[in-house]
């Protein structure tokens, strides 16, 4: 059987991850870590316009809970499943595509949060 161990390459290229984005959600800041590259490919697999619109969701929604510092998606969580609670779905793309934008350097065009 063959065995396969991580790679060692992680240190060496540490200084080449992406940053972690901080940004403001009605006045609580709140962090996205910087996803690992396995998690990258699966984010742009899932959310491929080919997929469907729960397939895509799910991708986001799934993007925030692997990248949210724990303080972040305990107050993310408890707003988007909170129904008197204003923040949608709608808000968290906002949110989702503006740190795609810092992390890939390309602006979607989306616009102001």
């Amino acid at each position: 059987m063959r065995e396969f161990t991580t790679s060692t390459k992680a240190a060496a290229d540490s200084g080449a991850r992406l940053p972690a984005v901080p940004f403001v959600l009605d006045g609580v800041q709140m962090v996205c870590q910087a996803p690992k590259n396995a998690q990258v490919a699966y984010l742009v697999a899932a959310a491929s316009s080919n997929r469907s619109e729960q397939d895509q969701v799910a991708a986001v929604l799934d993007f925030f809970e692997q990248t949210l510092d724990p303080a972040s998606l305990m107050v993310f969580r408890r707003r988007l499943l909170n129904t008197r609670d204003e923040f949608d779905f709608e808000d968290a793309m906002r949110i989702f595509e503006y740190v795609c934008e810092e992390w890939s350097g390309s602006p979607t065009g989306s616009g102001g949060g």
